[in-house]
């Protein structure tokens, strides 16, 4: 077995397994306005932030499809997007499966 003193110049090499290449900000700028943002609304004890929410709910107690749609988003989660894919007309697609040897 190798001595610790021995590894000491071992390096881990970077690995990028998806995502960003190493060193890439460009992430790091959409959360300047987002920071800023949950600041203002979150100082002063939430008041703002409570305003805010406050008047969603109104709209929505008055009928604001809009806001009703933001309320449920927010709850519930977005519903799932599907695709529904057809043939001419709405008939189903026909799949046809070929193998070449």
């Amino acid at each position: 077995m190798e001595n610790s003193t021995q590894n000491n110049n071992l390096q881990v090499e970077p690995t990028n397994k998806g995502g960003a290449p190493t060193g890439n900000q460009n992430g790091k700028k959409g959360k300047l306005f987002y920071d800023a943002l949950r600041v203002a609304l979150v100082q002063e004890d939430r008041k703002s932030l409570r305003k805010i929410t406050d008047k969603l709910v109104k709209a929505a107690e008055e009928g604001d499809a809009w806001a009703v749609k933001e309320i449920m988003d927010r709850m519930d989660g977005k519903p799932v997007n599907t695709t529904e894919l057809s043939g001419a007309e709405g008939t189903p697609f026909k799949l046809v499966v070929a193998w070449e040897k």
